[in-house]
């Protein structure tokens, strides 16, 4: 075994951790939001699950350029390969959500966004050819909020794609997808980039050399938690978001509200979070050991359905508080929760088998 796949080996064992963490720290902050959560976090939450986002896009950029790898010199098989894993569970949801989002609503209208329901399957479509949030567009999918980053993913893929094609029309390829994308999905993009950017230097064995003189004795999530720590609570954190926001409102103005932000609106903080999160990749490639045991089964099961569990569980938690099941005391607020995300496991296990059939269809 060379020493480039020991440390992709010894990296994805650690991702898969990250993945669990990560969809469930977006799964606490919307309880939280929701009433559900048995303690409060007084706005904290909000920033780490965004931050959590962030750090998803870091590993699917490291993640995907391993797939990318596997089908090199075919980009067709490549977005193929991506964009089954994206509908096999992309399409249960939205309909999914859409259902949920219909009871929901006539027990609890003032929890929904109401005036997305009236044109129903334009919205469906339009998600599902993830255009939500460019240009000019920035709204969820019904009521599933978590979607957004799914309008940022999609983009990513098709621009790695292009990317990597080898077509004379390579560079008109890009020019059209940037333009396509808009500014607001391009402002993340770096975050995606040193991701793939990662996965390039573990590949070639060209790992930083301060990556490598990182203390042995030191877990590198160890590392990553106490300078996410000592971020999070800097001003430099707070002098950033501010810096983000007045940017976007400034847009807001100039644009009379045509164009914001959005979810881009942190993308100076988003990108140092992104350039954390890479760096701890290379130290976990940069360990001189062997691989190691992998994930137990129930790891690696759920690092799996973590995709699933950051797709479902919204609506289904927005369903509980619309169905009266908030605000009952601490045990069946947690109980809620974890039903939540025992019922997304278990929607993410039915649904994911459907990934051959779309890459059947989507290369037919």
């Amino acid at each position: 075994m060379s020493q480039g796949v020991r440390r992709h080996q010894r990296v994805f064992v650690a991702l898969d951790r990250w993945r669990i963490a990560l969809a469930l720290i977006v799964v606490a902050l919307h309880a939280e939001q929701l009433g559900l959560l048995p303690l409060a976090t007084h706005g904290a939450l909000h920033h780490l699950a965004h931050d959590a986002v962030i750090g998803f896009f870091v590993i699917s950029g490291y993640s995907v350029m391993q797939s990318a790898s596997d089908h090199r010199g075919n980009p067709t098989a490549f977005l193929a390969a991506r964009f089954s894993r994206l509908y096999s569970l992309v399409v249960p949801a939205l309909l999914i959500t859409l259902c949920l989002d219909l009871i929901g609503k006539a027990l609890r209208p003032d929890l929904y966004p109401l005036w997305t329901y009236r044109k129903w399957w334009l919205h469906l479509g339009f998600h599902s050819l993830f255009l939500g949030e460019t240009w000019t567009n920035s709204f969820a999918a019904f009521s599933n909020i978590p979607y957004w980053s799914l309008g940022y993913e999609a983009w990513f893929y098709l621009l790695l794609a292009a990317t990597l094609g080898t077509t004379r029309y390579r560079l008109l390829q890009i020019v059209l997808i940037l333009l396509l994308m808009g500014p607001r999905v391009l402002l993340l993009a770096p975050c995606w980039v040193l991701g793939a950017w990662a996965w390039q230097r573990v590949e070639s064995n060209r790992l930083p050399a301060i990556i490598t003189a990182a203390p042995r004795r030191i877990m590198p999530a160890a590392i990553l938690l106490a300078v996410y720590g000592l971020w999070f609570v800097s001003p430099f954190y707070q002098w950033l978001h501010e810096a983000g926001e007045s940017l976007s409102s400034t847009i807001v103005q100039a644009t009379d509200a045509s164009m914001r932000l959005a979810n881009s609106r942190w993308f100076l903080s988003d990108w140092v979070i992104a350039l954390g999160f890479a760096a701890m990749i290379l130290i976990l490639a940069g360990r001189d050991a062997e691989p190691g045991s992998p994930s137990s089964p129930l790891i690696r099961s759920l690092a799996f359905h973590s995709f699933g569990i950051y797709l479902f569980h919204y609506p289904i938690l927005l369903l509980a508080v619309a169905c009266g099941l908030s605000a009952h005391g601490s045990i069946v607020d947690s109980l809620c929760i974890l039903a939540t995300v025992a019922i997304c496991v278990g929607l993410s296990a039915l649904f994911s088998p459907t990934r051959r059939a779309w890459q059947a269809m989507l290369t037919a």
